[in-house]
């Protein structure tokens, strides 16, 4: 028997290098509902990206001239960008929705030395759904007003760009502004009337305008914005709305942070006092950095295990105590990017009425996202609970194994942590084709982390929420359990 490797424990993963994702999810329908989505999610570059000897005044890149802060100079190539290189005129590559800024860079000797490569890596991420009735923006509700929400970016970097998606929208969204700017609380959004710092405030542009207007099915990316985005600190996004927004609203409701909506233009407002709250997100889809070519992300594929249930307003779920155990890490801090795709009560192996299943949200949220080199998936137990057996689950993960070796893609597969008794048989029979597998070697084990050793079938006391969910002990428990010597390596 192969095990699976972690700080705790030993367990197995996937062959080849690859292992398997860490997702797991609640016990049914809730309000962290999940995400979904088929349309296109623009993946890594949305077009064309800032190419070589691009350059920004104020940050981020040096060497050249842009305008409407759109790295020009250089012929666009995937989004590689020369450090302080000379600068040769040519086609600029604007980030959003993959238009192009034509017209000559104006070059000059950059001040760097040797070339660093630079490629946007994602710094943020969430997956996508349906947002149920119940789940829906509060009064006063979109059009034409303010929506703000917060998050937490991953990786540090001094450009960036946002990717807003409607697709699961049945009309167009008309955005009037989006602007970011630093919260100015440090930690809990619930309790400040999500105020911001104004000294922080920055304005995207898509295609050099204020706002945009997002088709049904289509998602939409910034231009690149010089912006100090800071890994692990509380960063507001506030949207202005025109007067069309879709009945069917593109979210995730498992944000597990407040968000706030305020009559009228209020995007720069320093306090929203008197908005609508609910913690959900709605049409945020992720942000990016431009980062050293060697650098990388780690998607995280679940359920509401992995989405957070039980967290609110708090850095603490298990995919942020491992981005904490990272920054933590000279070996790979500043260079390793965490993308939670995990979506409550979502099926890994069918889609539902709101909801795609994990199987399709992989195809759109880790094989349509470039940079992502490392998955870990735990999904399943929502499967168990509505009586999906070991072999149908057991099918799932090897597609996702199959068309994660396509894309070079490692993935870790976790064995499913404790459930009610009443399903336990099934998830003992799918832990034991994992570890057994012979297709994997090392890994993820969350099962041995949290579970009881006297009974496999519980998680310990210390770490239990209800029969299903882990606490906030056992949410730290699993996310420092991951063995950071798996991402070393580059792959």
């Amino acid at each position: 028997m192969h095990k699976l490797a972690s700080k705790v424990s030993r367990s197995l993963v996937v062959g080849l290098g690859l292992a398997f994702f860490a997702a797991c999810g609640g016990g049914g329908p809730s309000a962290d509902g999940a995400a979904g989505g088929s349309g296109p999610v623009g993946g890594a570059s949305g077009g064309a990206s800032p190419s070589a000897g691009g350059a920004n005044a104020g940050g981020g890149l040096s060497g050249g001239a842009s305008a409407g802060g759109v790295p020009s100079g250089g012929n666009a190539s995937g989004g590689m960008s020369p450090l302080g290189g000379s600068a040769a005129g040519g086609e600029a590559a604007v980030g959003g929705g993959g238009s192009e800024t034509g017209g000559e860079g104006s070059g000059g000797e950059g001040t760097g030395g040797a070339a660093t490569e630079l490629e946007w890596l994602p710094s943020w991420a969430t997956t996508i759904q349906n947002t149920e009735t119940s789940n829906l923006p509060p009064s006063p509700g979109l059009p034409s007003n303010t929506l703000r929400q917060f998050v937490w970016p991953t990786v540090s970097g001094s450009q960036i760009r946002i990717q807003l998606s409607n697709e699961k929208g049945a009309s167009a969204v008309a955005i009037n502004k989006v602007h970011i700017a630093q919260a100015l609380t440090t930690s809990d959004p619930g309790n400040s009337d999500g105020k911001i710092d104004t000294a922080t405030d920055a304005a995207f542009k898509f295609g050099g305008m204020d706002g945009v207007t997002i088709e049904a099915g289509e998602t939409a990316w910034s231009d690149a914005l010089d912006y100090p985005l800071e890994e692990i600190k509380l960063t507001a996004v506030s949207i202005q709305f025109g007067a069309s927004v879709p009945t069917k609203v593109t979210g995730h409701p498992g944000a597990r942070t407040m968000s706030y909506v305020a009559s009228g233009d209020a995007v720069a407002s320093e306090a929203l006092s008197g908005a609508g709250t609910k913690e959900r997100w709605y049409f945020i889809n992720a942000i990016e950095v431009m980062a050293p070519k060697t650098s990388y992300a780690i998607a995280l594929l679940g359920d509401s295990i992995t989405d957070g249930y039980g967290v609110l307003n708090k850095f603490a779920r298990w995919s942020d105590f491992l981005t904490l155990a990272i920054q933590d890490d000279p070996m790979i801090k500043d260079s390793r990017s965490v993308l939670n795709f995990g979506m409550g009560a979502n099926n890994l192996t069918s889609s539902g009425a709101d909801q795609d299943s994990g199987v399709v949200r992989f195809g759109r949220d880790v094989l349509k996202r470039d940079k992502i080199k490392w998955l870990i998936v735990m999904e399943g137990v929502n499967d168990i609970n509505g009586g999906v057996q070991a072999q149908a689950l057991q099918t799932a993960y090897q597609t996702i194994i199959d068309q994660a070796r396509a894309k070079g893609i490692t993935v870790y597969v976790s064995p499913l942590t404790p459930m009610n008794a009443q399903n336990s048989a099934t998830r003992t029979t799918f832990n034991t084709w994992i570890r057994s597998n012979d297709a994997y070697d090392a890994g993820v084990d969350f099962d041995m982390a949290i579970r009881d050793p006297s009974n496999q079938n519980n998680t310990q006391a210390q770490y239990k929420n209800d029969d299903l969910h882990p606490n906030e002990a056992g949410y730290k428990a699993m996310g420092d359990s991951v063995d950071l010597t798996l991402f070393h390596d580059q792959p």
